[in-house]
């Protein structure tokens, strides 16, 4: 047995097989396994969009919605300046719910006495407590349970949305059904920006989450009115209907800006809420607004696009500007990517319509 060991483990290693006996078919040697195949990342395709070349932009408005486009942007712009809305448009519940959320101790008792009056809030908190985003098996059945089992930021930012949604409602049948969904659209994309900007100031320690959710929620509110405006025009005749969706996206675009500062300045917000509604579009950043606030809102919101429109580059530079003024690493943006993929499914359960 002991010679027999010896030769295995012999400098030059066990005897090499002897010659195969005539008409033995020697048995074929294992094949060695492969590794699985790696499945694609999807969001490496998104990460060399957002680090690589800028690829051309899209094609946009041909020449007769240009020119509809054209002619339309100073009528909406007239009727947003002539029927600005009052500060009391916004609930003062939701300005007061907003508030809380910027106290760095926010109190559950305190929390309850402000949303606990407003039947409509009490509902949706309970309703989300009981969905599938935070239900645990037991159901919640009080204000106070609700509150422990969502936390107290989640529910002081569905509060303010709840609060806030009178700002995208509208009174005339007619005015909704002049643009379907798309009322609802602007709501729940508002909303889905705003719980991203809250959620990765929070968990990257960029800024303030408090203000990072009041920036998602108003920096675009010039959309709101100037849909409003919009659909005025058109009742009265003043603007052919139907209008193709592709002019009506453009004529919010151009003027959502000069109108949602305007609308801040009237409703007396927060001067660092008017100065991202009005510079967050802008090409270059100046030194005033090299603060994570900005950037973060920049983030969130340029990521939602490209999930809601993957192939719509028109906002890529704002994107990429904000991601290395703050040196964000892939893993980062790949995470709040993947949270704003979560939001967008998370605000069509917590306000549906």
């Amino acid at each position: 047995m002991f010679a027999t060991i010896k030769r295995l483990f012999r400098p030059g290693g066990p005897p090499a097989p002897g010659p195969v006996p005539a008409g033995v078919v020697p048995e074929p040697a294992p094949a060695l396994a492969q590794a699985p195949a790696l499945e694609p990342d999807p969001f490496d395709e998104l990460w060399t969009l957002l680090t690589g070349v800028t690829p051309p932009p899209a094609p946009g408005l041909d020449g007769e919605e240009e020119a509809l486009a054209e002619a339309i942007v100073p009528l909406v712009l007239a009727r947003c300046e002539q029927s600005k809305p009052e500060p009391t448009a916004f609930p003062a519940l939701a300005v007061q719910i907003i508030d809380l959320l910027n106290e760095p101790d926010l109190e559950i008792n305190k929390l309850l006495k402000a949303i606990h009056p407003d039947p409509a809030i009490s509902i949706h908190v309970l309703r989300a407590a009981n969905s599938v985003l935070y239900s645990r098996g037991a159901e919640s059945s009080d204000l106070r349970t609700a509150v422990m089992r969502i936390g107290l930021t989640g529910v002081g930012e569905i509060a303010a949305g709840v609060a806030g949604r009178a700002l995208f409602d509208v009174e005339l049948r007619v005015e909704y059904e002049l643009f379907g969904r798309r009322w609802n659209d602007l709501f729940l994309n508002t909303m889905a920006v705003a719980f991203g900007a809250s959620q990765f100031a929070f968990e990257q320690q960029m800024g303030n989450a408090g203000r990072a959710f009041q920036a998602g929620m108003f920096h675009d509110i010039g959309k709101t009115l100037a849909l409003r405006a919009l659909a005025s025009l058109m009742i009265s005749g003043e603007v052919p209907s139907p209008l193709p969706a592709a002019v009506v996206d453009e004529v919010l675009e151009r003027v959502h800006v000069e109108v949602g500062f305007t609308l801040h300045r009237h409703w007396g917000l927060p001067d660092h809420l008017a100065s991202i509604c009005l510079h967050h579009h802008d090409p270059e950043i100046s030194a005033a607004l090299q603060h994570q606030d900005f950037h973060t809102l920049r983030m969130a919101s340029g990521l939602h696009r490209l999930i809601l429109a993957p192939g719509d580059t028109a906002r890529l530079g704002e994107l990429r500007q904000s991601i290395r003024a703050t040196d964000m690493v892939r893993r980062n943006v790949r995470h709040l990517y993947g949270e704003m993929h979560k939001h967008v499914e998370r605000v069509k359960v917590l306000f549906p319509s």
